[in-house]
């Protein structure tokens, strides 16, 4: 596949900061077989220097920082779009006007291999229930795990195995990348569909239409897993062609799937039930990581994991970093990093987590809005946070305008960590958990994770 693009120009749209993600695979993968590359970014020089750093060793890769020239969309051979590139983008209107080609790391690897993919998208609980399905596939065959955890297929698209499964996860605008092959996972999962990303999408239906491309273009036989717990997703199976499996913290009758029966998590299938594990093997805690855990077990049973294989890794799996993340204990007080909490329902669901009879949580939140809702985080701060720091940012004032409560306004991560250290006292929680997204203070939620993570294991 490779010859096809030697001395071809290829316009890389968005080199992106992630260390495997989407542009600096596209980058090497063009760069590798020959093409001539042109990497534009909107970005300056100097915030891409660790990105750059490893392509130096390339003659033919060329770079535009700091804006886009329509010149290179109008003469290339190919452009590359970087997912977070709006496909309303002018510049991707001037390729096509033209035509010329645009792909995405999707269409380029699927149009290659055709390998088992289970893919696994939702507005939370993406990364975590991706990383567990990937730990139980591995129990029962050779896996790779890629998508929106920061690591292209790209980076695989030539040592892969024609047996390896694919365990990705998608965003709505990873998805977006397989209408152009007209392709979909042979196992397909919704975790949930909350309200996100309006400052994007022009609508809530817009943002819920694009997770539905998971399942846009699946056949009879293969498979979608969907939360029989979350209102919005009910909806979907009325206009599912392939086969519907549910997971549930309820009883539910008549369909396929998993659930909770007391202590046992069950896994039902034509009628049949059979009891997978106890609800005591599972290490993470909160109402939405049994959801994550729930969604995970449903892919093992349907994929023919063994029990056993399936408790033991339960018990073994500890999360991720950076979601309700135990960074550490000083002197009875816990600190949490739950960074990846860039909406309202993710911070939420991690008070939900913490919940107790009495005040415990020192919260650290706020940032930048994206069009959403506060008033369900205000009202949990003021039933569960007993003192309350913040970040400067839109979606800080909109959560103030929900509720009136003493606060403080740190403008570093150094300033709040410390602030919270003195606040919280023996027995409390010390939680990183934002509800809104980091631009401005931080390069991204990770990097508001990291400092975080840091600035707790200097106390």
């Amino acid at each position: 596949m490779k010859n096809e693009f030697k001395n071809k120009k290829v316009v890389i749209m968005g080199l992106g900061g992630y260390g495997d993600g989407s542009g600096i695979s596209a980058t090497l993968f063009f760069a590798q077989a020959g093409a001539r590359v042109l990497v534009t970014d909107m970005k300056k020089k100097e915030e891409l220097k660790h990105q750059i750093k490893k392509l130096n060793k390339f003659k033919n890769i060329k770079y535009v920082f700091g804006r886009h020239r329509e010149s290179n969309f109008q003469k290339a051979d190919l452009i590359f779009q970087n997912p977070l590139v709006p496909d309303s983008s002018l510049y991707l209107k001037i390729a096509r006007k033209n035509n010329i080609p645009i792909v995405n790391d999707w269409s380029l690897f699927l149009n290659k291999h055709h390998n088992f993919l289970i893919g696994i998208t939702g507005s939370k609980g993406k990364s975590t229930t991706t990383s567990l399905i990937y730990e139980l596939i591995k129990k029962k065959n050779k896996a790779i795990l890629c998508g929106n955890i920061g690591v292209s297929p790209l980076k695989y698209m030539d040592s892969i195995k024609k047996d390896d499964v694919v365990v990705a996860e998608f965003s709505s605008w990873l998805l977006r990348g397989l209408l152009p092959v007209r392709k979909c996972p042979n196992i397909a999962v919704i975790t949930n569909l909350k309200s996100d990303h309006l400052d994007k999408y022009k609508s809530l239906e817009d943002y819920h239409n694009d997770k539905k491309i998971i399942f846009k273009f699946q056949r009879p036989q293969d498979i979608v897993i969907l939360n029989r717990d979350d209102e919005r997703s009910k909806w979907l199976s009325e206009n599912i062609k392939s086969k519907v499996f549910w997971f549930s913290k309820k009883i539910f009758s008549g369909k396929g799937g998993v659930f909770i029966r007391g202590e046992d998590v069950i896994f039902k299938k034509e009628g049949k039930e059979e009891k997978v594990a106890k609800i005591s093997d599972i290490q993470i805690p909160g109402d939405h990581n049994l959801e994550n855990i729930l969604a995970g077990v449903c892919v093992a049973k349907i994929f023919g994991v063994k029990n056993s294989d399936i408790k033991k890794t339960l018990i073994q799996f500890k999360g991720l970093p950076n979601r309700l993340e135990l960074v550490r204990e000083i002197k009875g007080v816990k600190y949490y990093n739950d960074t990846t909490a860039t909406n309202p329902d993710g911070a939420v669901s991690a008070l939900k987590a913490f919940k107790s009879k009495k005040k415990r949580i020192v919260l650290i939140a706020g940032g930048v809005d994206k069009n959403l809702d506060y008033k369900e985080f205000a009202k949990i701060i003021k039933r569960e946070v007993k003192e309350l720091i913040f970040f400067p940012g839109t979606a800080t004032d909109k959560i103030l305008r929900e509720v009136n409560v003493h606060h403080s306004v740190m403008h570093k991560m150094s300033e709040a960590v410390h602030l919270a250290e003195g606040l919280a006292k023996k027995g409390d929680i010390v939680l990183l958990s934002p509800g809104a997204a980091s631009f401005g203070l931080f390069k991204n939620e990770f990097d508001r994770g990291k400092q975080f993570v840091r600035e707790v294991k200097k106390l």
